[in-house]
C-alpha cells in the first residue's frame, strides 16, 4: 500500500472508530435510562412490593450464582434446537411458496393457524405425545416459525423484477432465479426475521418450562414467583433479557457482516408479498376459494391424523366432529355459541386496541431510529428488554401498574406487537435507495420529508408484513392478559374450561381463535395487494 493510500485510509478508519464509540456511548445511555426508570419505579411503587431495587436484584443474582449454570444450559439447548429447526423449516417452506404459488395458497393458512393455536390447548398434547425436552423445543420452534416464514417470503419476493426477466430471457428457470437472485435479495429481510426469532425462541422454551419441566430458567421463574421472592424473580427475568439481547445482537452482527449493502442500495425492487393470481377476477376468486377449501381439508386431515396416529385419549383430544357437535348440533349448542361469542367480543376489543397502539407506536419509533441512527442504540435495548421478559411474569406487574381493565390489557398487547413491528418496519425503511434519499436531501428536504416521500413507500411491504404477523400475536397477548389480569374474554374462559376439564369447550374456543386470526390475516393480505401495487415503487434504476 502506498503512503498516499494509507493517508487516505486513516480518516475513514478514524470515522469508523468514532462511530463505534458513539454507538457504545448511545447504548450505555440507553442502559442508564433503563436503570434510572427502574430505580424511580421501585421508589414510587414501594408499597406494592412488586419492583425491587437494582441492588436487591444484583444480590439475588450473586446468591444464586451456582444455580444458573445447569438451568441456563437446559433453556439454551431447548431454544437452540427450536431456533434451528423452526427457522430451517420456515426458510425451506418460503422458497417452496415463492417457487410454487399454488402451494402457498394451500398451506399459508395452515401456517397461520399453527401460529394462532392457544398454548393452553396444545401444551397438554405436546407433553403426552413427545418425550423429554421435545415439547419445549417444539414450542420454541413454533415461536419462530411463522415470523421467519413471513420475513423470508417478503425477502424472496423483493428481488428486482428487471433482473428476474433478464435471467429468464437468457433461458434460466425459476430455480436459477432463486439461487442466483432471490436468495441474495432475501438476506436483509431474512435477518430482520431472525433478529425477532432469537428472543422468541428463548421465550418459547421458557413458556414450555413454565407449563411443566424439572429444570431451566422457566422453572426458576415459577419457583421464585410461587414463593413470592420478588428480587429473585426479577433476577431470573434479567438473565432472560440478557440472553435475548445477546441473541439479537449476534444475529445483528452477522447481518451487518453478510449484508453490508442493505442500508445503501441504489437499485431496489419491491415485489408483492402475497402470491398473485393471474387471469380475470372470476378466475382469481375461484383460485382463492379453492385455496380456502384445500387449507381446511389439510387442517382437518392433519387433526384426525394426529389424534389417531398417537392414539390420544378422546377424553381430552377432541375431533372436528366433537367441536361441531359442541357448537352446532348438540343439545346445548346455542348456549355454547352464545358463551363463546360473548367472550370473543371482549377479546377482539382488547386485542384491537392494543394492536393499533403497538403498531402505531412501533412504526413511529422505527421512523425515528432510521432517521437518527444514534437513537437506535438508546431505544433498542429498551425494546429488547420489553420483548424478552416472559409475559407470564410481566403481565401481573403491568396489571398492578395500569389496572386490570382495558388499559392494562392494551399495554400487554402493545408490548407483544411492538418489537416485531419495530424491527420489520425499520428494515423496510432502510430498504429505500440511498440515491433517492440524497436527491430529496439535495433539494432541501429534511429527514421527515425523506421518510414521508421515499422511505415509507419502500417500507409498505414490510409494514403490511409486520401488520399481518402482529394480528395473531395481538390476539394471543389479549387472551394471556385476560387469563392473568382481567378475568374476562376468551383467555379467562379457556383457562376455566381447562381447569374444569371441559375439553370440548376448550377446543371449540381454540378453533374460534384460530378462525378469527386466519380470517383477519387474510383480510389484511387482500388489502395489501392493491395498496402495494399502487403505491410501492417497483423498480428504481
Amino acid at each position: 500500500m502506498s503512503s498516499a493510500t494509507r493517508r487516505a485510509a486513516l480518516p475513514a478508519a478514524g470515522a469508523r472508530s468514532r462511530s463505534r464509540v458513539r454507538g457504545w456511548a448511545a447504548t450505555a445511555a440507553g442502559v442508564a435510562i433503563l436503570i434510572l426508570v427502574w430505580v424511580i419505579l421501585a421508589r414510587v411503587l414501594t408499597g406494592l412490593r412488586v419492583i425491587p431495587t437494582p441492588w436487591a436484584v444484583v444480590q439475588a443474582l450473586w446468591d444464586d450464582r451456582d444455580v444458573y449454570s445447569g438451568n441456563l444450559t437446559t433453556t439454551l439447548t431447548e431454544a437452540g434446537v427450536g431456533f434451528f429447526w423452526g427457522n430451517l423449516l420456515a426458510i425451506v417452506l418460503a422458497a417452496v411458496f415463492v417457487q410454487v404459488p399454488a402451494v402457498e395458497r394451500l398451506l399459508l393458512r395452515v401456517a397461520v393457524a399453527s401460529y394462532c393455536v392457544p398454548l393452553v390447548a396444545i401444551a397438554p398434547i405436546l407433553v403426552i405425545v413427545l418425550p423429554g425436552n421435545a415439547p419445549k423445543e417444539v414450542l420454541a420452534g413454533l415461536s419462530v416459525f411463522f415470523t421467519t416464514l413471513t420475513a423470508a417470503v417478503l425477502g424472496l419476493r423483493s428481488a428486482d423484477r428487471s433482473a428476474i426477466e433478464l435471467i429468464r430471457s437468457l433461458g434460466g428457470g425459476s430455480f436459477l432465479v432463486l439461487r442466483k437472485l432471490r436468495l441474495l435479495a432475501a438476506l436483509p429481510s431474512l435477518f430482520a426475521g431472525l433478529k425477532i426469532a432469537a428472543p422468541a425462541a428463548l421465550l418459547g422454551a421458557i413458556i414450555g418450562e413454565y407449563l411443566g419441566s424439572s429444570s431451566g430458567l422457566g422453572v426458576m421463574l415459577v419457583q421464585a414467583q410461587s414463593s413470592f421472592q420478588v428480587a429473585r424473580t426479577w433476577a431470573v427475568a434479567l438473565v432472560i433479557s440478557a440472553l435475548a439481547g445477546a441473541g439479537y445482537g449476534v444475529v445483528a452482527v452477522i447481518a451487518r457482516r453478510l449484508t453490508p449493502w442493505a442500508a445503501r442500495d441504489v437499485s431496489v425492487g419491491v415485489g408483492a408479498v402475497a402470491a398473485q393470481a393471474s387471469g380475470g377476477r372470476l378466475r382469481t376468486l375461484l383460485i382463492g376459494a379453492a385455496g380456502v377449501v384445500g387449507s381446511i381439508l389439510v387442517v382437518v386431515a392433519a387433526w384426525y391424523a394426529v389424534i389417531r396416529g398417537f392414539a390420544l385419549d378422546p377424553y381430552f383430544a377432541k375431533t372436528p366432529a366433537d367441536v361441531a357437535a359442541h357448537l352446532f348440533t348438540g343439545d346445548d349448542a346455542a348456549d355454547n355459541r352464545h358463551r363463546l361469542l360473548a367472550a370473543l367480543n371482549t377479546t377482539l376489543l382488547d386485542a384491537g386496541v392494543g394492536y393499533l397502539v403497538g403498531m402505531v407506536a412501533a412504526s413511529l419509533v422505527a421512523c425515528v431510529l432510521v432517521a437518527f441512527r444514534s437513537a437506535e442504540q438508546v431505544v433498542m435495548p429498551l425494546a429488547i428488554v420489553l420483548r424478552s421478559i416472559p409475559l407470564v411474569a410481566l403481565t401481573p406487574l403491568l396489571a398492578l401498574i395500569f389496572g386490570r381493565g382495558l388499559l392494562g390489557v392494551t399495554v400487554v398487547v402493545a408490548v407483544v406487537t411492538f418489537f416485531a413491528t419495530l424491527v420489520t418496519v425499520a428494515q423496510g425503511l432502510r430498504a429505500a435507495p440511498a440515491l433517492a434519499c440524497e436527491v430529496i436531501a439535495s433539494l432541501g428536504g429534511g429527514q421527515l420529508v425523506i421518510t414521508r416521500k421515499v422511505r415509507l413507500l419502500y417500507a409498505l411491504p414490510s409494514l403490511f408484513a409486520s401488520a399481518r404477523i402482529a394480528i395473531p400475536g395481538a390476539i394471543a397477548g389479549a387472551t394471556l392478559a385476560e387469563w392473568l389480569a382481567s378475568g374476562t374474554g376468551l383467555g379467562s374462559l379457556l383457562v376455566a374450561d381447562y381447569t374444569a376439564s371441559r375439553f370440548a369447550a376448550l377446543w371449540s374456543g381454540s378453533v374460534i381463535i384460530v378462525l378469527v386470526s386466519v380470517g383477519l390475516y387474510a383480510l389484511l393480505a387482500a388489502l395489501e395487494r392493491p395498496v402495494v401495487a399502487r403505491y410501492a415503487p417497483q423498480r428504481v434504476e
